[in-house]
């Protein structure tokens, strides 16, 4: 696992420049450093190792041919990769999956070498025959890569910051538009970095740069259904199958090794699994400060019965404070999903004692897992019913004492009545979102707003859903979750609290035979009787206590609400309320009311207050950037 930065028209500066870039993103790869630069094109990279500790040295270059490597994941099948090679004579110079990606790239080319990977990837790679710079991503966008042009030259990063380093891009502004999508996602979907000018590689493209243009293409798309003549017999033992190998592949490291498990379904499968494998990992737990937020006991159970070593990771306040300034200097693009805090402590406890650990991530995505699915159902009869009712329903609902239960009744007809009166392909997003539609307009300066609000929030999701036009309902929501969703919340928190730790997060569940056999599945062995996971369940059964599985779900949430009335106060209202590069863009006087009426405790804001300090705190970041 890595960093990797890098430019097009490289000058006499360029190893200072690198050597700048990657100073951002150096908790990315704290174990080694490299630098190339030839014929125009700086190469940068900084090292975690994890496979082939005394080789895996980047950036990896041909001095003869020109040709060069950067690249930031793990291959997961490169032991059979290294093994086809070999048989068609190709040397290879040492054990690391960078030189079995290198040697595929030089002899199939970028287009056939990533047909044949399995893995999480983002990489750079340059033919010195054709001096054709490939930027590439993996499939489900487990590893982040952007990009930024400006005067005929291409600048790349893992991270925002980096780019931001360069003096293209040094001053570079917040995205309004951006922003704007921001405060009904909680994440960016679609290409936006939330900066002017810096963009997101999509997941599944691939990026070619040459003479100056350049050309950006999906090489791949998530197949939704497809394998409906399945019998359910026969697709629970393929998914059993397919998931001990990739658990069993996910398990090679040449460095210590954990599991990431949080008592639910989907951490509590590749735990058993693990143990199936022969691993003695040890897992982790963290245990939330309220009572219905946590889920501890169940991962405990769960050690105890498979015989795992286990810690429970005890979150304190003052360690959610430490949490909260970290996450609130460090990011450098707009999140708000505020289970990015108790992660990152997670992570920071991992890596006392392991360099990777696997997760759970993506089964919630492959197998409609979240509640949303169970509601799509009535997103047609939601879309008839006036906006005007949702909007008098939540009013009411608001003068009802709010609730510190997670996931509460009245929290949940609110979300869904944000919905109400709009297109049920984009009624999800309205669920979950911090602000309904008029909510958020009602906050915004009018010369500060889009032309057509609506358009612009919902466009990324139009782009993608223009992908697909024959699919509908569930089938529709799947995909929406998994190009979205995924990929750029559950993906980029999981990414970012790691790497911020220096640990390695990996995702049996996204193994690429497994995934793509999940995605076939007819929507039947996803969701039964208003059930998800349905198949995924009947395999958990062979594996752990059935009163294990067959429980609420619960999501890895922090109370959020609470947090913002005692030591978040303070630090919210200062951003909030203080001068920032986008104060300008909103009515103080309704950020004024929403933080009253949050304090009083007879309402609870707290997904819009996160949502807004988080805009505002990257917005403020990058000022001291530019500095």
């Amino acid at each position: 696992m890595c960093g990797l930065v890098g430019f097009t028209r490289a000058g006499p500066e360029a190893y200072a420049l690198l050597d700048d870039m990657r100073s951002a993103i150096r908790h990315r790869g704290p174990d080694a450093e490299g630098a190339v630069v030839r014929d125009g094109l700086a190469f940068g990279h900084c090292r975690l190792a994890i496979i082939e500790l005394g080789g895996g040295e980047q950036p990896r270059v041909d001095p003869a041919t020109g040709d060069m490597l950067i690249f930031n994941g793990e291959i997961y099948n490169f032991r059979e990769l290294a093994a086809d090679l070999r048989s068609d004579g190709v040397p290879l110079r040492d054990g690391s999956d960078t030189e079995v990606l290198f040697q595929l790239l030089r002899r199939h080319g970028v287009r056939a070498a990533i047909e044949r990977l399995n893995g999480m990837f983002a990489f750079a790679f340059r033919d010195g025959q054709t001096g054709a710079l490939s930027l590439v991503r993996d499939r489900f966008g487990e590893k982040p890569l952007f990009y930024g042009e400006a005067d005929g030259a291409l600048i790349f990063a893992s991270e925002v910051t980096a780019i931001r380093k360069h003096p293209k891009f040094r001053g570079a502004e917040v995205d309004r538009e951006a922003a704007f999508q921001f405060l009904t996602y909680e994440y960016l979907p679609g290409e936006r970095s939330g900066w002017a000018g810096i963009q997101k590689l999509p997941p599944a493209h691939v990026l070619v740069h040459i003479e100056g243009r350049t050309t950006i293409e999906r090489y791949w798309q998530p197949t939704i259904g497809g394998n409906a003549a399945i019998a359910e017999g026969d697709a629970l033992a393929e998914l059993d199958a397919l998931l001990k190998r990739s658990v069993a592949r996910q398990l090679i490291a040449d460095v210590p090794l954990g599991i990431f498990l949080s008592g639910g379904v989907d951490s509590s499968l590749i735990a058993a699994l693990a143990v199936a494998a022969g691993s003695t990992a040890k897992a982790f737990t963290v245990k939330m400060p309220e009572l219905s937020f946590d889920e501890s006991g169940y991962a405990s159970d769960v050690a105890r019965r498979l015989g795992i070593a286990h810690e429970v990771i005890e979150l304190a306040e003052a360690d959610l404070m430490a949490a909260f300034d970290i996450v609130a200097t460090q990011l450098d693009e707009p999140l708000g999903d505020s289970s990015l805090m108790p992660t990152y402590l997670l992570c920071r406890a991992a890596r006392g004692s392991m360099t990777v650990a696997l997760g759970g991530d993506g089964a919630d995505e492959l197998f409609a897992g979240y509640p949303n699915f169970r509601a799509q159902s009535m997103a047609g009869p939601m879309a008839m019913i006036p906006r005007r009712v949702g909007h008098l329903i939540r009013q009411l609902l608001s003068l009802l004492p709010p609730s510190r239960q997670y996931m509460s009744l009245r929290f949940r007809l609110s979300q869904l009545s944000q919905g109400f009166g709009f297109d049920e392909r984009y009624q999800s997003a309205l669920w979950i979102a911090p602000f309904g539609m008029a909510e958020k307009i009602a906050i915004w300066h009018r010369d500060a707003l889009p032309n057509h609000p609506e358009e612009t929030t919902f466009a990324p999701l139009a782009k993608f859903l223009a992908d697909t036009p024959h699919q509908r309902g569930i089938e529709m929501l799947l995909n929406v979750f998994l190009a979205s969703y995924l990929a750029e919340d559950i993906l980029v928190k999981s990414d970012r609290a790691s790497m911020w730790n220096s640990l390695e997060v990996r995702a049996p569940f996204l193994d690429r035979p497994f995934a793509e056999f999940a995605m076939a599945l007819p929507l039947d062995l996803k969701l039964r009787r208003g059930s998800g996971k349905y198949l995924l369940k009947q395999l958990a059964s062979r594996y752990i206590p059935s009163h294990l599985i067959h429980r609420k779900k619960h999501g890895f949430a922090l109370p959020l609400a609470a947090l913002l009335r005692r030591g978040f106060s303070e630090r919210v209202q200062d951003t909030l309320l203080s001068d920032n590069p986008i104060d300008g863009w909103f009515e103080r006087k309704s950020l004024e009311k929403l933080l009253k009426q949050h304090l009083s405790g007879r309402f609870d804001h707290s997904k819009k207050l996160w949502s807004l300090f988080i805009l505002f705190r990257v917005a403020e970041n990058g000022r001291a950037t530019r500095s």
